[in-house]
């Protein structure tokens, strides 16, 4: 019998939940147009938790226990937090911009590593931040008068998404993917209801279709981006989470028309180098530990 490449796993899962998140986008960018962002934020909740609770159904109650609330409750509102800002410029901005922005994440983590993870800053780490900030600046033009203050909504949902990638590190050892999952749902259904909008629009038959498809797509997003990461190192399967931009560049043209600037190329080029280089070095340091 043939031995499996775990890698080539890690990467077809990791890819595949790349399209699932794709697809998603395209989905909320067109509802973005016909409901408001809370209403489609609450239908995204609402279907997750009926994803979650279909979960806890199939693998039990104990899917969900954890030693670690408070770490839970950080991670869960972070994500929120993520989501918020990402729907929202997601209504204002192209599909390109908007992921192009947010895929800074990774870059803004290992910045906050350093106070918070107590993790050291050398010249690599340094180097790829700064040219991950500088694919931001390229892309956002602060200062400048084609400068939109709307840009600024994916650049904090990625802080809260670094947020997001730092809590994680401590629950994927104790807890499993679907505590995760449903404590989150949970936060952005609290949060949405919170929320909740008062010009709400009833949809038809064919909107609530794609409304409680976010859920789903969104899960199943997640659900094979944890698998990829159970099978194969971050460093293997890191690139193919750029995917995305072309998924969502492919989409955002056929369906929206959307044809991204060389701003938005340049700069997200050199976000990506920042990331993968970022992502590179953590996992050759992690190696070097795993040998002494």
């Amino acid at each position: 019998m043939k031995k499996i490449n775990y890698n080539i796993l890690g990467i077809i899962f990791m890819t595949i939940g790349m399209l699932c998140l794709s697809i998603n986008d395209v989905i909320v960018k067109g509802l973005n147009s016909y409901f408001p962002v809370w209403e489609v934020i609450f239908f995204r909740a609402f279907s997750g938790i009926l994803v979650s609770l279909l979960l806890i159904f199939i693998f039990g109650i104990k899917s969900i226990k954890t030693k670690k609330p408070i770490r839970h409750f950080v991670r869960a509102f972070s994500a929120v937090g993520c989501v918020v800002f990402y729907f929202f410029g997601l209504k204002y901005l192209s599909l390109t911009e908007n992921i192009a922005i947010v895929h800074s994440a990774p870059i803004i983590a290992a910045l906050l590593a350093v106070p918070i993870l107590g993790e050291k800053l050398g010249i690599h780490r340094i180097s790829a931040i700064l040219v991950g900030f500088i694919g931001v600046i390229i892309i956002v033009k602060p200062g400048s008068d084609v400068f939109k203050l709307v840009s600024l909504l994916p650049l904090i949902s990625a802080l809260f998404m670094a947020s997001v990638y730092l809590s994680t590190r401590s629950l994927m050892n104790t807890d499993s993917s679907i505590a995760i999952i449903f404590y989150y749902s949970l936060a952005l259904l609290i949060t949405s209801l919170i929320f909740f909008p008062k010009n709400f629009v009833f949809p038809e038959l064919p909107q609530l279709i794609f409304l409680m498809s976010l859920g789903f797509t969104g899960s199943l997003g997640h659900y094979f981006m944890s698998q990829a990461a159970k099978y194969a190192e971050v460093v293997v399967i890191s690139p193919f989470e750029y995917t995305s931009f072309i998924f969502v560049g492919i989409m955002g043209y056929f369906f929206y028309n959307e044809i991204p600037n060389s701003s938005i190329v340049i700069g997200a080029i050199l976000i990506v180098l920042g990331g993968l280089y970022i992502a590179y070095r953590e996992n050759k340091i992690e190696n070097t530990l795993k040998v002494r």
